[in-house]
């Protein structure tokens, strides 16, 4: 006896009586030979009662191609993310661009000898430092925003709370609380040295 895993839409509790009777007729048999054949053609798949599920086949599942592994497409550099949901407590030392969706409790650095970019989408949130060559915000930050010499990307979404260090600022509209320093070119001492 085969049970169809997807019942048809036009297949009526009638239909499922008539089949419970364990000795088919030749003409039942010819029925669920036709309900197979049905339920094949219309993307359904018929199994044994009683019996386990088929293995998935490999060529019916999904294949990705080769992915590309995140990463800065200028300079090579591996690419963070901290995903909208996620919440990171602790102080990071970033080698390449950071993107920050999520929540950060704790200083964002890049390391000494890289210069790398960071930026806070609209549902990011960063409580602490962030230093970078170059600073997006679009979400929420309290605390210094240092890219010294750099450059820092203010959005409408913003909403900045504390010290802004930068060589270049872009202010497009957001809502900002914060005393603005602008470091004079060749001037590389920061307010944390």
């Amino acid at each position: 006896m085969k049970a169809n895993r997807y019942q048809q839409p036009d297949r009526h509790l009638e239909d499922d009586m008539d089949t419970q009777d364990n000795n088919p007729t030749p003409a039942e048999s010819t029925d669920n030979v036709n309900r197979d054949n049905d339920a094949s053609t219309s993307g359904g798949l018929a199994v044994d009662v009683g019996k386990a599920m088929p293995p998935t086949m490999a060529a019916q599942m999904p294949v990705l191609g080769n992915p590309q592994p995140l990463g800065d497409q200028e300079s090579g550099q591996p690419r963070s993310l901290l995903a909208d949901g996620m919440h990171f407590a602790g102080n990071a030392i970033l080698r390449g661009p950071f993107s920050v969706s999520g929540q950060v409790d704790g200083n964002l650095q890049q390391a000494h000898d890289t210069l790398t970019s960071v930026v806070v989408t609209e549902t990011g949130r960063v409580k602490g430092d962030i230093t970078a060559h170059k600073i997006s915000v679009m979400g929420h930050t309290e605390g210094i925003l240092d890219s010294g010499q750099g450059e820092v990307s203010l959005h409408d979404t913003a909403d900045v709370h504390g010290l802004v260090r930068y060589g270049r600022i872009q202010v497009n509209g957001a809502s900002l609380n914060a005393t603005l320093e602008r470091v004079a070119p060749g001037n590389k001492q920061s307010p944390n040295a």
